[in-house]
């Protein structure tokens, strides 16, 4: 077979492709696959005899894959960088018309006969899991030694670190309800193959029901999967997810309520606090975020305190937040800047009103933060800047997160989602900004972003 190169869109855009519409079906099957040309036709011929909605989720592909998809009547999004397994299907449940989504591998381990027993199953339930470990699970063709006791020493230390039941979480073959998915949106922080645990735990932390059923499952070679190197991979990400787990929970999700109850000062002592890995923390951030500056025209989204207006000098600031005890604390102390109170979902001012908006350690509160972003760039002009700190979803994070929850005594702050780097990337790339600077900082703890509106 030919290997011809595929033309991928820019990394500023997520392109959507139908080769066909819908009549309204029971389920949407979401495949995502990596350059999977010599096994996505195979796929593709055995689904399309039924009357499903198929979605091909490609990201990162440099291969036939899309190609060779487009010859078939689904649908398919790709992305031009890895997502990882979560991210992909994420990002195909924009295309998803029904309620039921099935997850399926591309390799056809598990037969496409087998969908009816977990359309079956999830009629009282909102999460089927296919299992290869239970009683009744047939698997005509078994996989190397090494990769059983692999899964099964994964699944036994996922049993005794979250005390939940479930035998084959990483089986690629499950039913979920798209409103499920959408409830976990911002509780989703990983986006590899340790989704699968994540969307289980976080599911089970809400109460929904999850069944795991037997099915029949075949080994297939030529996976692309590097052993070693996943074996490190999932045992972090098992361990960072416990760790989420362990940090003490917030006292409240009202966002409004929380930032009234704050006095305006707060941020500013934090900035100044006698405590030097907090004051540090303020400083070095602030500066960081100031080097990269180009526009005159500012906007501070989530000022808090405006303890970054100490080292914006005399440029124009306007601030905006939602705690009416910051606004009145940085009217009188920063009397040349203006400064809002209001929503950054829905900002107070008219399109292409600033050259820079700021926005640093609040996406991540936000229930909404994808309306924020379209706000930030409404109010650009013309090639504006965005500047954007939120905390790394990482081992480092979640520890550290775990820890300092623990050990603080005061009100903590509101619940958030903490995002990965190419979470952030997608997301910005879907609302159009094209990112020029995208790196870690903080001691790995905090991404750093700035993107230009296109």
């Amino acid at each position: 077979m030919q290997n011809d190169a595929i033309n991928v869109p820019s990394a500023s855009e997520t392109k959507i492709e139908d080769s066909c519409f819908y009549d309204k079906v029971e389920c949407s099957i979401i495949i995502p696959v990596y350059n999977e040309e010599k096994r996505i036709s195979e796929c593709l011929n055995a689904l399309c005899k039924e009357n499903y909605e198929i979605i091909v989720s490609a990201d990162g592909c440099d291969d036939r894959t899309v190609k060779i998809a487009k010859q078939f009547q689904v649908k398919i999004t790709t992305f031009p960088e890895r997502l990882g397994k979560g991210g992909g299907i994420l990002n195909a449940l924009e295309l998803a018309t029904n309620e039921i989504i099935i997850i399926m591998d591309a390799d056809l381990s598990v037969s496409p006969n087998q969908i009816s027993k977990l359309l079956a199953e999830i009629s009282d339930a909102d999460i089927v899991l296919g299992s290869r470990n239970l009683k009744d699970s047939r698997i005509p063709v078994k996989p190397p030694f090494y990769r059983r006791l692999l899964g099964r020493t994964f699944n036994w230390i996922f049993r005794k670190l979250f005390g939940l039941q479930f035998f084959d979480t990483q089986c690629g073959f499950k039913a979920v309800r798209k409103s499920v998915f959408e409830q976990l949106e911002n509780d989703l922080y990983l986006d590899g193959f340790a989704f699968d645990i994540n969307l289980i735990v976080k599911a089970n932390e809400r109460g929904y029901r999850i069944k795991e059923v037997p099915i029949e499952w075949s080994y297939k070679k030529g996976s692309k999967v590097n052993t070693t190197k996943q074996i490190y991979v999932m045992g972090k990400d098992l361990f960072t997810l416990w760790l989420e787990t362990k940090k003490r929970k917030y006292g409240t999700s009202n966002l409004k309520r929380f930032y009234d109850s704050l006095n305006g000062d707060v941020y500013e002592k934090a900035s100044k606090s006698p405590f030097l890995p907090r004051r540090w923390w303020h400083q070095h951030k602030n500066k960081e975020i100031v080097k990269y500056i180009e526009g005159k025209d500012i906007l501070d989204a989530g000022c808090g305190s405006g303890a970054i207006l100490e080292f914006l000098g005399h440029k124009k600031v306007t601030g905006v937040d939602i705690g009416r005890g910051f606004i009145q604390f940085c009217s009188l102390k920063y009397p040349h800047a203006k400064f809002y109170e209001a929503n950054l979902e829905k900002l107070p001012f008219e399109d292409n009103s600033f050259d820079t908006v700021i926005c640093s350690e609040v996406i991540e509160h936000l229930e909404h933060p994808e309306k924020a972003i379209r706000e930030f760039r409404r109010v650009l002009r013309s090639n504006g800047e965005l500047i954007l700190t939120t905390p790394n979803f990482s081992f480092r994070w979640a520890l550290i997160e775990a820890v300092w929850t623990r050990i603080r005594r005061e009100v903590l702050e509101i619940n958030h989602k903490a995002f990965t780097k190419r979470q952030l990337r997608r997301l910005l790339s879907k609302i159009d900004f094209h990112i020029q600077n995208n790196h870690v900082f903080m001691l790995g703890c905090l991404l750093f972003v700035k993107a230009k509106k296109n």
